[in-house]
């Protein structure tokens, strides 16, 4: 996923746990809080004082295949948590 402004903070923390390590070295701890979740990047790093464009650089060096990578090692214990927990 490329990141942009617009991008959602739901959307980015979907990226996986590098996403969500940026997020929080750089004082946005409050990404687990509900209505933080629709809020745009470019929103959330103003409420911070971030420089926009420096946290956009360092969420699309995230590569797309950690990314791929996290999304399926997601789906797969999904599915064994609900496989396996009966």
């Amino acid at each position: 996923m490329k990141v942009s402004k617009n991008t959602l903070i739901k959307d980015v923390i979907k990226m996986g746990p590098k996403a969500v390590d940026i997020l929080r070295k750089l004082g946005m701890g409050c990404i687990g809080c509900p209505s933080s979740q629709n809020e745009s990047i470019e929103e959330a790093a103003a409420v911070h004082g971030i420089d926009v464009d420096k946290l956009i650089e360092s969420l699309n060096g995230i590569s797309l295949v950690y990314q791929l990578k996290w999304k399926l090692k997601e789906k797969i214990e999904k599915k064994m948590k609900a496989r396996y927990s009966k």
